[in-house]
């Protein structure tokens, strides 16, 4: 009887230490950063959607101090920290009462800051940049990034060059005017965040580039360089 008591207990322990394992506690400092409870700590990034990062998510663990979930529309989400593609040098985190997520990289990876002026390559994502089958960037795509930046904020926008007459129908709406992919600037190789510049076709014989909440014109040859294989 002693014996399958112990067993019991050593069954119950071991159960124990796997759900603690994934299952880590995080704690959010006063300047924003989110430390694991072996000491990790993540540098915030920014709202998903303005930054992005590829692959699957898998929840890891709670932050101290929220509730654990939250129901939106029909779907409970479990809010806290969320490792992608298996791995935690990226972390995306939920909110409580709050649909949208943050993203979070691990602050010793991070050797400049993730904005536009300091990326070092675009690539390209064709069609939306959400979809979970897309897992990765190319490796080809525009390294002249100042460059093509400054062309394209000095150049026109999608209004002065009159790109919705090509498919505003006589009854307002637009025809063939739609997501055509992203821009993705890449700040280092070796961490998983793109900042996403959306494209739009019209009606694929024009388009555009959205920069800093502006709409330009796209160059084709720009394009062309971007979407080469």
């Amino acid at each position: 009887m002693k014996r399958v008591f112990a067993i019991i207990i050593c069954v119950v322990i071991a159960f124990s230490f796997v759900a603690c394992k994934n299952n880590v506690a995080f704690t959010e400092t006063q300047n924003k950063t989110i430390v694991a409870n072996d000491g990790t700590e993540y540098t915030f990034i920014g709202a998903e959607g303005r930054f992005w990062c590829f692959g699957e998510r898998d929840f890891i663990g709670h932050v101290k101090g929220e509730k654990k979930s939250f129901v939106h529309l029909t779907s409970k989400i479990k809010t806290g920290m969320y490792s992608v593609n298996g791995e935690q040098n990226i972390l995306v985190r939920y909110y409580p009462d709050n649909e949208f997520s943050v993203i979070y990289v691990k602050s010793d990876l991070l050797k400049t800051e993730i904005t536009l002026d300091n990326c070092i390559r675009f690539g390209f994502v064709k069609g939306s940049l959400f979809d979970k089958d897309k897992s990765a960037l190319s490796k080809n795509g525009i390294t002249e990034c100042e460059q093509f930046l400054n062309e394209i904020k000095s150049g026109q926008t999608v209004y002065e060059a009159g790109l919705f007459d090509l498919v505003e129908q006589p009854d307002g709406m637009l025809k063939n005017c739609y997501v055509y992919g992203y821009a993705c600037g890449v700040i280092q190789e070796d961490v998983n965040i793109v900042i996403p510049l959306e494209i739009i076709s019209y009606d694929d014989k024009a388009f555009s580039i959205t920069i800093d909440e502006i709409t330009y014109v796209l160059p084709q040859g720009w394009l062309d360089k971007l979407i080469a294989e």
